[in-house]
Parts: structure tokens; sequence; C-alpha cells
């Protein structure tokens, strides 16, 4: 396979350049960035100069110059991006795709221009511009949309191109010292996780955790005819990442199919969970210093549901369109709940598309609208026919055009809004009461497990003291946890 052969996406290159331009060049891709920090404080001198440097026609080595030490600031930048080590302000994250699609141009010209030296060189050519298309992936999942498979096409033919000359596993690349296949698992084991079902928090710990031990999983040739269901499968020649068994079936053994094992980082996964709920710093396990451990083992929990391929659905879904309108976070629900007429206005607008036992789909036209909404906290979800809302939990999350669509599952119990105090503070929160427990949500962080709480219905103003106990599940902004009544009011 050649590198024409490849069909990488290139800009058109129809800008002029001189000996004035190149000086220009030099001076802020190369004098101004020798550093991550330049690298953030120049942020969009960069995006602009890369873009024009993109489109100008440049021979390898003058790009290979101007782009080299630039390519490898990138990558260590964008790492910190990822997994938060650094925040970006508004207009940064706004410019980051760009970025990112920049620099997959980049390396990619690097990859059709430049003349490699050496197989070393070559595979640090490879590594680099499988390490920007896969930030390009990343974006859409963290924008919640769908991963193109046009980007994935190219990815899925470079690792081929690579395997094929015997380059995945180097494991000297520039500028972190990890090898192609590596690289490679992670984006597939990413997207394996279904981004679509963590939260924004979530998407940073998978991301952070993978760059450390995607290299547990295993890649092979597929040579039986036989699929593993507790496997993955990867088509080289599709236009898509990671396919279920079900999925890849009629392909038999042909060669363009390669299967990856999740059962290694499975198990580490485990046992990482394991030493997480005994104490061990999130940091000693591969995540960022900030990193709290309860997000962490939530996270991990969350990924290994998905690498598992275990499904919670247990009901069929029924088609629908019916108007109705939702309350989104703690707060506004509490307040509709003790009075609904006072907030209708903050209520957006929406539509169930489809329904089932224990939850729906749901649309809303205007993304801007719920810019707020994130998995794993609660809305309200109010249809026109129904008297009143049903309180519920988001477990998924996607962007369709300019809408935003999002399966919830309904929370089942007896619910009131009280106040509850811990301590000296006091806050609001949802009861939730069934005949078996009680639990609460509270807003994230609030209530530590083991903890002593008062809580005072807002409709009845009945005073209740309870113990929280173990913490049921946590979004970006809730918890949920169990409660022990001390009393019964």
């Amino acid at each position: 396979m050649s590198i024409a052969a490849l069909r990488l996406t290139m800009p058109k290159q129809n800008l002029h350049i001189s000996r004035e331009t190149t000086a220009l060049y030099r001076d802020v891709l190369v004098n101004q960035v020798l550093n991550v920090a330049d690298f953030e404080s120049h942020f969009s001198k960069v995006s602009t100069n890369l873009h024009n440097l993109n489109r100008m026609p440049l021979n390898g080595d003058a790009r290979l110059n101007l782009t080299e030490g630039l390519i490898n600031q990138y990558l260590l930048f964008i790492g910190q991006v990822r997994t938060g080590e650094l925040v970006l302000n508004a207009n940064q994250l706004n410019e980051l795709p760009e970025l990112n699609r920049e620099f997959s141009y980049a390396t990619k010209l690097l990859l059709r221009d430049a003349v490699p030296h050496s197989k070393e060189e070559l595979a640090n050519f490879v590594y680099w511009a499988i390490s920007a298309m896969c930030e390009q992936l990343q974006d859409y999942s963290e924008q919640h949309r769908v991963q193109p498979g046009v980007i994935w096409a190219e990815i899925n033919r470079l690792y081929h191109y690579a395997e094929a000359r015997y380059l995945t596993d180097f494991h000297s690349n520039k500028p972190d010292n990890r090898d192609i296949e590596s690289r490679y698992k992670q984006a597939l084991l990413f997207q394996a996780a279904q981004p679509e079902h963590l939260n924004d928090q979530e998407l940073k710990l998978i991301d952070s955790y993978l760059r450390k031990w995607a290299f547990r999983a295993q890649l092979h040739h597929q040579e039986s005819r036989e699929f593993n269901t507790h496997y993955f499968y990867v088509d080289l020649e599709a236009v898509s990442g990671v396919l279920s068994a079900r999925q890849v079936q009629g392909s038999g053994n042909d060669e363009n199919i390669r299967v990856v094992n999740p059962l290694p980082i499975i198990e580490q996964a485990r046992q990482h969970m394991s030493q997480l709920r005994n104490g061990t710093a999130a940091e000693k396990i591969g995540f960022t210093l900030t990193a709290d451990n309860i997000d962490a083992f939530m996270a991990l929990k969350k990924a290994l549901m998905a690498w598992k391929q275990s499904t919670s659905r247990r009901f069929e879904r029924a088609p629908c369109a019916i108007e109705a309108k939702t309350a989104l976070g703690l707060n506004t629900i509490h307040s509709y709940l003790r009075s609904p007429a006072s907030v209708l206005e903050k209520l957006i607008l929406s539509q169930t598309i489809n329904v089932s036992k224990t939850g729906a789909c749901v649309r809303i036209n205007h993304w801007q609208e719920a810019q707020a909404l994130s998995v794993g906290d609660v809305v309200m979800h109010h249809q026109t026919a129904d008297s009143s809302g049903k309180l519920a939990i988001v477990r998924w999350l996607k962007r369709a055009g300019d809408a935003i669509v999002f399966g919830v599952e309904y929370v089942v119990g007896n619910l009131q809004p009280v106040t509850v105090r811990v301590r000296d503070r006091i806050s609001e929160a949802l009861l939730i009461s069934t005949s078996d427990n009680d639990s609460l949500i509270t807003h994230k962080g609030y209530c530590a497990s083991n903890t002593p709480v008062r809580l005072k219905s807002a409709r009845h103003g009945i005073a209740l003291d309870a113990r929280a106990q173990s913490l049921m599940q946590r979004g970006q902004h809730i918890d949920q946890i169990r409660l022990k009544r001390s009393q019964t009011a």
C-alpha cells in the first residue's frame, strides 16, 4: 500500500509562499513555541499560521523543519487538555476543533512530502498522523456528536499501512515514547466505552486512563471464522471503528479483520476499582493529580459495562411524537415540585420521540437551550397530556444537527422536594421513597457516606433525621445517596 493509496484528505495548497513568509512562520511556529506553556499562550497565533502554512506548497524537508517541534509540543499540549491538566478559556475551546484539524493536515502533509531517513522516522510520522486524527475524533465525542466514519476510514487505512511495514510496535515515537498500536487501541477502546453514556468529567477520566493502560488490550489478526461475543472487531477497510461480533458476522476470517480482546484491560480496571475503593489515590493508577477517587471509580464502572458489552435495556421502545416540557437541574426541579406555575418559563420545550416501560427518548430542537444538560443528571419530564411530570436520570446524550437527543430512565418512588442540613450547611434536595428504601438526590459532593443529615419537607414542614449510606450513582452535577432513617416523622 502506497501513501497515495491511503486516500488521506488534504487541504488545497493554493497560497503563495515567499522567503519573507517562510521567515515569519519560522519565527511563530519554531522560535515562539518551545514548550507547552508557550503553546498555550500563542494558541490563536499558532492556529492561524499553521492553517496558512498547510495551504502553501513546500518541499518535505522545509515543512519538517517548520513543524517538527511544533507537532511534538502540540501532542503534549492536547494530552494535558484532554485529561484536564490544562483548562482552556471559552475562545480556545471553540477554536480547538479547528486547531486539531490543522494539525491533522500538517502531519498528513509530512507523511506525504517528507522523505524519512529510517523506519523509526517513518513510524514517528505515522504516529503523529494517527494521533492528530484521533484527537479529531475526540472533539466529536466531547461535543456529543457521532465520530465520523470518514476519519475512522483514514485511521484504519493508515494503521494497515503501518502494520504492513512493521512500524506498529516502535516504542520510541516522539514526544511521549508510545507506539502506534497502543495509540490506535486507545481510540478503539474509547469508542467502545460508549462516550455518549459518559458525562464531561468521565470523558476526561477515561481518556486519561486509556492513555496509560490501552496497551493492555490485545489486537490481532482474526484467524478463525468464529467470532467471540466478548471481543470487539475492526474492519480495516470500513468507515467505522470497533464493531461487535454481531456486526461483523459474515466477514469470516477476511484479511482486513482485526480482533480486539478487551479482557486484559477489563481485569486491570477491576483491580484498579478495588484499589480506589480501598483508598489508593487515583493518581497512583494513571489518573491526573486532581482526579477524585469516586469520580474515577464511577467512570471505570461505566467503561467496564461497555467493554463487557453488557446492556441494561430490558424493554422495547415504541416510537411516538408527544409534545412535552422538560425541567433541567436540581434547583429548577425543586422549585417546580414546590410551585409548578412559578417556574413554567424555565421549562424547555421538548418532544418525546419514543417510550418504554422504564424510560423515554427526548428531543430538544435547539441544543443551546440545554447546554447544562449532562449524562447522569436529573430532569423532570412533563408530557403535555400528563397531569404531572416524571423525575428521570439522563443515561445517554447525543447531538443531532442543531438538536440534542437524550435517553432518560424514570426514577421510581414517591418524590418530595426537601431541604437538607449537613452540619451547618443547608441545601435543596429531592427525597425518593419506596417500600424498600429511601434515597436522596443532592448537589454533587454535598453529602458524604456515613454522614448524619436532617431533612425538612418543603411541602409539609415535617423534619426527619437520617444517615447517608452508600453512593448509588453520580452525575456531572448530582449524587444519589441511599438513606437510613433515624426516626420516622
